[in-house]
């Protein structure tokens, strides 16, 4: 653990372009020695200077000095991250324009930035002229051999317990940045070597994500061979490999290590949670990257689901700076990443119909830094993938509007959406023809390069970009609430409104039910998610009511084919969620399509011989009750093994079954149920 660490420090240098980068590059020449990376705004880039949007790239590192030039942009996701590389006595140098951009994100950090001023010693700010103080310069931090915190020895007990006690009891390790964690799993993957697993494998988004656990497992087994992720000692090995690789592959290991596991998605958590007997899972709660908390409720749902004698703990105490470190305050309250929700305790004798709804502006925020803390805290909890920049978003785009929904003053939802189109018709020839792609604009870009409507940017959308409800009041009716208050709020020219997220049987039921219908399903699965994008809409006038008509023509047509091919891997289950949410439609069935599905369903006709007749029959079945009726696993073998045919292999073993004997003979099960 380090000793006598001094403080970090912030220098804010503000001025013209000119000024502000010769005065960087002139204290960077004062202190020669120390390490330092330059993030830009502009297309000044060189050997040592980076564009902003590259700060990710150094997560893993750490840097004497760090310059963040703010001068023409601010990207607040690049900033929360490379603040968290700054070691301790090291120096945040932060370029500002001399006069604010007309930006409410750059007033607020202002407002925060001039308090940090006056009330932490370990913040400056430069002005033409001035000296600095002899002793303003980085400073080294006086260490001893590494040792773990209290938290760290309490943790690695825990990793102990996992991986030689009772089998799929996992531990989840959590903890803000700074706390040490990936260096304890590489301190912990030593120590399990050494009494006695053979193999240990350590998955993350990238390799530079757990390259400081080689290290440190490297120094605690003498004479192990460390490779670029991969460590033997005798005759043992700690591998990393890819997560996607990972399942793949079906990789045997004595116990698995997943860092960073709010970066996953969790479709492949859950896959290696059903996997491997023996895990542990580490992420950070507050990071870059937005929260890890939204993420940790929808884990421990799974947890609780697949393993529920699961074990946890938090890791509190800094190893990188000191308690109370001003920097890491001063980032977290800029980009809210400790944001929550208004406490449930406050939310008392909640009655729909004495709900209050309002519209909220960015400059009402700006003003009532409580209420957005509790707007972007209801962001974070819903959505755990929300940054920092959703908060810059929020606060600075003048397309984007929110209505928050009150109990006694207190925010318990909120709804934000963003207004798309009309789109210049030169563009949107470019857009249809395949020869442009817009920033923004998702639900007629969609509808023009995809659904192939070539008149889709002719009309007015709203799109509904979050919603949120106070995980203590969810399923109590409030979202479907909120969703239907937003259709009295809209402006008076909207055709249609909709919206696109990552599709899950829950929240396709929950647009469903309020009379949402499906325009699209993306292509593939969404990398973050693991899942299917879908955009689905509700018309608002005449005109919209037709486009959505139009554009769900067209996806009925192509709806079988897209089984096979694009979706061939969709969900199952969302299926006939979707199928219900397309207008009504059959395919027809000739005299002798109905005499061969007859035949395989109560004879011996083979599969082969009439599977196209029995693709047609399920596909007109699909959103019928009697097919919703059936038991899961006859639903499951029509859906994968008929409409998406899925290979026999893959279906046994996906559905447990013995092998073709056996998954036929419930298909003729399914299909008699079906023609009774």
């Amino acid at each position: 653990m380090k000793l006598n660490r001094p403080p970090r420090r912030c220098l804010l240098v503000k001025g013209e372009w000119e000024l502000c980068h010769q005065t960087a590059e002139a204290l960077l020449a004062v202190w020669g020695a120390a390490t330092h990376i330059w993030l830009t705004d502009s297309s000044q880039v060189s050997a040592d200077k980076y564009l902003q949007k590259q700060a990710r790239q150094f997560l893993g590192r750490e840097f004497d000095v760090v310059v963040f030039d703010a001068l023409q942009e601010f990207n607040a996701d690049s900033f929360a991250a490379i603040v968290g590389t700054i070691r301790a006595g090291g120096i945040l140098l932060i370029l500002l324009p001399e006069k604010n951009l007309a930006s409410n994100w750059y007033q607020r950090f202002e407002q925060i930035v001039d308090r940090y001023l006056v009330e932490f010693a370990d913040f400056h700010q430069w002005l033409p002229g001035q000296l600095l103080p002899s002793d303003f310069r980085p400073e080294k931090s006086t260490e001893t051999k590494f040792k773990l915190t209290a938290d760290q020895q309490n943790a690695l007990s825990l990793v102990h317990k996992t991986a030689f006690g009772h089998r799929r009891r996992p531990l989840l390790i959590t903890s803000d940045r700074g706390r040490g964690k990936t260096a304890l799993l590489g301190v912990a993957a030593a120590e399990l070597i050494r009494q006695g697993k053979q193999k240990i494998i350590v998955t993350a988004p990238g390799y530079a994500s757990v390259d400081t656990l080689f290290k440190h497992a490297s120094s605690e087994l003498i004479d192990a061979q460390l490779g670029h992720g991969q460590l033997f000692w005798n005759g043992c090995e700690i591998q990393f490999v890819a997560p996607d690789a990972l399942l793949e592959n079906e990789l045997e290991a004595d116990v698995l290590l997943v860092d960073e596991a709010a970066a996953l998605t969790l479709p492949m958590l859950k896959q290696m949670l059903q996997r491997y007997s023996r895990i542990i899972f580490a992420t950070t709660l507050h990071g870059y990257e937005g929260s890890g908390r939204g993420f940790k409720l929808q884990f421990q749902q799974i947890l609780d689901l697949h393993t529920p004698d699961w074990r946890q703990i938090e890791l509190t105490q800094p190893v990188r700076w000191n308690p109370g470190d001003a920097l890491e305050q001063f980032s977290f309250e800029l980009c809210l990443l400790d944001a929550e929700p208004v406490a449930k305790e406050l939310i008392v004798d909640l009655q729909i119909n004495q709900l209050q709804v309002k519209k909220l502006s960015a400059d009402a925020l700006l003003q009532d830094e409580a209420l957005l803390r509790q707007c972007f805290g209801l962001m974070v909890t819903a959505h755990y993938r929300t940054r920092p920049s959703d908060l810059q978003m929020l606060l600075d785009r003048d397309d984007m509007w929110l209505l928050g929904v009150f109990n006694q003053q207190q925010l318990v939802a909120t709804v934000w959406l963003v207004a798309e189109g009309p789109i210049n018709p030169r563009l949107a020839a470019a857009v249809f023809a395949g020869e442009r792609r817009l920033n923004g604009h998702l639900l007629p870009q969609t509808l023009l390069a995809h659904s192939g409507i070539s008149i889709a940017g002719e009309y007015h959308y709203q799109r509904i970009v979050r919603i949120a409800v106070h995980p203590a009041l969810q399923n109590r009716g409030i979202g479907h609430y909120l969703l239907n208050t937003v259709i009295s709020h809209l402006p008076e020219n909207t055709d249609i409104v909709g919206c696109s997220f990552a599709a899950s049987e829950s929240l396709v039921r929950f647009w469903q039910n309020s009379d949402y219908g499906l325009l699209r399903v993306g292509a593939h699965s969404d990398h973050i998610s693991g899942r299917h994008a879908v955009i689905l809409a509700k018309p608002i006038s005449p005109a919209g009511k037709m486009l959505i008509e139009q554009t769900q023509q067209r996806l009925i047509e192509q709806w079988p084919d897209l089984l096979l091919s694009q979706l061939s891997h969709l969900e199952a289950g969302l299926i006939p969620l979707l199928t219900q949410m397309l207008p009504q439609s059959e395919l027809p069935l000739t005299v002798v399509d109905e005499e061969e599905i007859t035949a395989f369903a109560f004879q011996k006709r083979h599969y082969d011989a009439c599977q196209i007749a029995i693709r047609k029959f399920v596909v007109n079945c699909v959103k019928q009750q009697r097919f919703l009726s059936m038991p899961t696993i006859l639903q499951s073998i029509c859906l994968v093994f008929v409409l998406q045919q899925q290979p026999i292999p893959v279906v046994c073993r996906q559905l447990n079954l013995k092998g073709k004997q056996e998954l036929l003979g419930q298909l003729r099960e399914a299909v008699r149920i079906l023609l009774l």
